[in-house]
């Protein structure tokens, strides 16, 4: 099942325009026709079925049949993401994420950080083409901030839970936790939390949670993390 995206602004009543790379991936890779059925989703929950009424150069029109309100998940769960200095690795965490259920992730420059620029355009990219293949409505926002403090900062009605290697006692994150309403997962870069960002988190009252007695990198820390959460 292939699903497209269109933002709010391009759905009218019962009318939908795909343009861009979502135009040609329908008309020109896939080669769907006139009367073909087609999903698309807008990234705030909606789910539309519909048929494509017209192939035009540059968009395709989709008339829609159906309509649902996909519900968010609970909780919801937002990555904070301490920047990764490899792009690809950086990359395949982000996709993970959004794949296992992030609604939102957020990088965060750290005292271990070296990498210094972020392409968002590739980042933003990578949601939309994980969003589509894990055949989910809802786009989640990748933003960066300059600091841990800032992203503390951010989120002061959440639950933050911070996962780091030098946790220890049991493995995993208590199912009590699992039901908060919003929660925060930290997942440093390479080399880690320092000591100060740690005791800045346990002033913030996180919990601090091990992912195993072994050392992950950061992109395996995000996946183990949010699987927690399937």
């Amino acid at each position: 099942m292939n699903i497209f995206y269109a933002p709010p602004n391009q759905i009218r009543g019962n009318q939908i325009e795909l343009l861009g790379q979502e135009a040609t991936h329908v008309s020109k890779v896939l080669r769907y026709r006139e009367e073909d059925a087609i999903t698309v989703v807008d990234g705030q929950g909606g789910w539309y079925e519909g048929i494509i009424s017209r192939i035009l150069r540059d968009s395709i029109q989709v008339t829609v049949q159906n309509f649902e309100k996909k519900p968010r998940r609970d909780p919801r769960l937002a990555l904070a993401l301490g920047i990764i200095k490899k792009r690809d690795r950086l990359e395949f965490a982000v996709e993970k994420a959004v794949e296992l259920g992030a609604s939102e992730i957020v990088l965060f420059r750290s005292e271990h950080t070296v990498k210094e620029n972020v392409r968002m355009d590739r980042l933003e990219s990578t949601v939309l083409s994980a969003m589509k293949q894990s055949l989910r409505a809802y786009l989640p926002p990748v933003t960066v901030v300059p600091s841990l403090s800032n992203l503390i900062d951010k989120y002061k009605d959440a639950k933050l839970l911070v996962a780091h290697e030098k946790k220890e006692g049991e493995t995993g994150v208590p199912g009590v936790l699992k039901d908060s309403g919003e929660l925060v997962l930290f997942v440093g870069p390479e080399g880690g939390f320092s000591e100060d960002e740690i005791t800045l988190l346990k002033n913030r009252d996180s919990e601090i949670v091990s992912l195993g007695s072994h050392r992950l990198r950061a992109e395996t820390a995000v996946t183990a993390f949010l699987s927690q959460f399937l």
